[in-house]
This record gives C-alpha cells, sequence and structure tokens, in this order.
C-alpha cells in the first residue's frame, strides 16, 4: 500500500461541519487524528477499526482530517439534531458498496415517517445488525430495485447499523427529513437511475428535484411500489424541475447524467433548516461545477490555493459573488433562497442550507481515490529516481533529489493515472500538482 510507505505520509483531507464529525471506521488499526485549520491544534486523535465509531464535537469550522488507512466522515449536526437525513458513504467515498456503517440520530424527528432503507441495484442477499446491541435485525434477498425498512427505530437511537450484501450492490438512507442529495446506482451523486424515499417530514410533504449539466435530459420520475409514472419530459441543460411529494418510494431514470436532490424547494423555501453537500457535474462532490439549490446560506470550499470562484443565479444569470480562495479556505455567502450555479477553477466543495441542523458525509472523503491513485505513481517515481541517482553518483539519493518537485513528464503520468482510476472525465494539472505537493509535506 502506498498509503503505508516507510516516509510516514498519511490520507489528508480536509473538511467543513457546522458542529460534529463521526468518523467511522473500516479498516483495523487506523490512526486518525482531526486538526483545527483555525487554532491548529488536535481536535481528537485516537485508533478504530472495522465498525468502530467516534463522536467527535469539533465546533464550527474547517478540519483536517489525517489517518494511515481509509475512514469515513459524517459531519453536521448527525447526533445532536434529528431531523437531518442522507445517504450513507463508505470509507472509498462511494455511495455503493457491499458494506456501511451508519450510526443514526440520537432520536426521531417523526416517529411515523423516520426510516433507515437499503436499496439493491442488483439481485443481492442483505444482512443488517445492529453492531451497538450486538444483534441481527434482518437478512434476506432483494431483487434488483428492491429494498428493505429497517423496524423499530425508535429503539436504535445513536446505534451502530452494519449494512452487508453478497455483492457491492446497495446503498443506504437515513432518512429523518429533507436536505441530501441522492445516490446513483454507480455509487456516485451524477447518474442515470436513482431510488429514494421521498417523506413528509416537513409539512407533510418532500421536493425531489432533478438537475441536469451536460444537455437536455430525457428524465422519468416513477413510483417504486406500484410503477405509476409521476412526471416524464425534458430538462433542458443547466435547468431544474421540482415535483412535490408525500411519502413516496420513486426511481429517478435519465438518459444522460443528471443529479436528483430531495429537500425544500417549492413547497418551503427560504431558511429551512438542514446542511447538504452539492454533488457536482460528475458526481464526486469535490470537483469543478456545481448545480444546487438553497434556502438561504451557500459555504464553498476551497482545496487548492489560487482557486478562482464564480457564482451565478442559475435562474437569472447574474453573477452573485466571484473571488479566489486558498487552500484550506471557506467562503461563506447569504444569497437567499434559489438555484445557483458554482463553477472554480480547481477543486472546490459547496455546501447549501441555512441554520445549523443537518447531516451528510463530507465528501473529503472523495479524495482518497484520488490520492492513492497519485501515491501509487509517485512511489514508482520515487523508486526510479532512487535507482536513477545511484547509477549516476554510486550513492542513496538523498530525500531532496526524492522530494523534487515532479517533471512534465512525471506529472503527465500523474495525471493519467489519477483519471483512470477515479473515472474523472476532468482532471487538471494544477490539482495534481498541488495535491503532491500537500502530500509531501510530513504529519
Amino acid at each position: 500500500r502506498a498509503q503505508e510507505a516507510s516516509d510516514g505520509r498519511m490520507y489528508t483531507t480536509m473538511f467543513y461541519t457546522a458542529a460534529e464529525a463521526i468518523v467511522h471506521g473500516y479498516e483495523a488499526d487506523t490512526h486518525v487524528r482531526i486538526v483545527s485549520a483555525a487554532r491548529g491544534g488536535t481536535v481528537w486523535e485516537g485508533t478504530v477499526g472495522p465498525g468502530d465509531t467516534v463522536l467527535v464535537p469539533t465546533g464550527a469550522g474547517v478540519f483536517t482530517f489525517l489517518s494511515d488507512r481509509k475512514a469515513a466522515i459524517l459531519v453536521g449536526t448527525p447526533s445532536s439534531c434529528t431531523a437531518v437525513g442522507y445517504f450513507v458513504k463508505n470509507h472509498e467515498g462511494t455511495f455503493r458498496s457491499d458494506l456501511f456503517y451508519a450510526q443514526l440520530p440520537s432520536g426521531l424527528s417523526n416517529a411515523e415517517d423516520c426510516r433507515v432503507v437499503v436499496w439493491a441495484y442488483e439481485p443481492t442477499r442483505i444482512t443488517i445488525r445492529d453492531r451497538t446491541a450486538g444483534v441481527a435485525l434482518h437478512e434476506g434477498d432483494l431483487p434488483a430495485g428492491g429494498y428493505h425498512e429497517v423496524a423499530g427505530l425508535a429503539a436504535l437511537g445513536s446505534h451502530v447499523l452494519e449494512f452487508r450484501a453478497d455483492r457491492p450492490a446497495i446503498a443506504g438512507q437515513v432518512s429523518q427529513a429533507e436536505g441530501f442529495f441522492v445516490a446513483s446506482a454507480d455509487g456516485r451523486g451524477a447518474g442515470t437511475l436513482f431510488y429514494t424515499y421521498a417523506g413528509k417530514i416537513t409539512e407533510g410533504v418532500n421536493d425531489v428535484s432533478v438537475m441536469s449539466y451536460n444537455g437536455d435530459a430525457a428524465v422519468e420520475i416513477a413510483n417504486v411500489d406500484t410503477g405509476e409514472s409521476l412526471w416524464k419530459g425534458t430538462l433542458e441543460k443547466g435547468g431544474i424541475h421540482t415535483i412535490t411529494l408525500a411519502g413516496k418510494r420513486v426511481r429517478v431514470s435519465s438518459d444522460i447524467d443528471v443529479s436528483c436532490f430531495v429537500g425544500p424547494v417549492e413547497h418551503y423555501r427560504d431558511g429551512y433548516a438542514e446542511h447538504h453537500f452539492a454533488m457536482g457535474s460528475e458526481g464526486t462532490g469535490i470537483e469543478t461545477d456545481f448545480l444546487l439549490t438553497t434556502p438561504g446560506e451557500l459555504w464553498i470550499f476551497s482545496y487548492y490555493d489560487v482557486n478562482k470562484v464564480i457564482v451565478v443565479d442559475q435562474r437569472t444569470g447574474k453573477e452573485v459573488w466571484s473571488g479566489t480562495l486558498a487552500a484550506g479556505e471557506t467562503r461563506g455567502l447569504n444569497p437567499g433562497y434559489g438555484y445557483y450555479r458554482v463553477v472554480s477553477d480547481l477543486g472546490t466543495s459547496v455546501m447549501g442550507g441555512a441554520s445549523a441542523c443537518g447531516g451528510e458525509y463530507s465528501p473529503a472523503a472523495g479524495m482518497f481515490a484520488f490520492d492513492e491513485a497519485l501515491l501509487t505513481v509517485v512511489e514508482e517515481i520515487r523508486a526510479a529516481r532512487a535507482a536513477d541517482y545511484a547509477a549516476r553518483n554510486g550513492a542513496p539519493a538523498p530525500a531532496a533529489a526524492l522530494d523534487a518537485p515532479l517533471t512534465a513528464e512525471e506529472l503527465s503520468r500523474c495525471r493519467d493515472a489519477v483519471a483512470r482510476e477515479t473515472g474523472r472525465e476532468n482532471v487538471d494539472e494544477r490539482e495534481v500538482q498541488k495535491r503532491f505537493e500537500q502530500l509531501q509535506k510530513r504529519d
């Protein structure tokens, strides 16, 4: 594993949270440290293993997450606020897997309508365990497009659940309020097939919205249980279409990649208390092009230095804000209720919402695939540099030679590897160079 190199490099990502971070361990002996970007001090340090879960009361702000193995990070107010909704991500930063861990909110926001749903994208056998109580909750088969809802949530406040499948074909949804982007069938936040529960928490209804980045999309929203078509039509490039539903399990399909959001857009507009990370045109959550709605506020988080950002009201075309952000810098805006586009030169994450209630997995874990691909190639480059130096000088290469900036050929090689391993279509060489520089820094 490149991440366990003898020089001590670690996965290093940054995340924003309104109050808390829940760390889910997936690998044995994962050493984790969370550092405050503003204060520079360690907020929490410890070791987690598979299924281990730690709630860290970080307070609001930007934090650096360092770990020698991959882990998942749930942020916002997922424990202190019960009215939250989100799809679960694993340590790879994907919504689709054969294994998920999830710590449920501390209580129910609405006993009648709160749900935990496991969705299947292929025929698969699932097992659900309550790790906190040490008991099995369910085992059974699901067809493609099928689902299972966990019973007895009133007794599961703050419990950690484990979802397993016999193949990487499931997603997990915690639905105790609206305000979240929906997982696509391939594990991203953008795609051509989505399943979600749209509940009745918030005025008895939820909004389901579909947004298209790359062209006019032929979209259908259908009832999973009855097959009834709830809406079918063409969604224009850059556009959004919203329908209001109450207690429906729905399937959203499209002929090109779109994103799907369950949250207040039409039935409830200004000031709804929720936080949601936009997923971007490629569906990874750390990108350069985002469409999202907000009930009032926007937060823009930059992963890179000298990152030019522009925010536009998508309905009017009017510029809301533009500026240049540094790595780790967050810009909070108050544009009011609306539909916005955020475009940046380099990788950013974008959050919409209002007040301080919400929970969602940080897209920071999406950097792990980027880093893993980059570090694998960097280790190969360092080995080649060491061999070349020894052949020319008859002595071991010094650290300065091994850690020298990437050459043009090496940079191109790294970019190709990152694009290949992450599936991203648009990998900027500046991102690769800057990420390489960040990863060269020692813990």
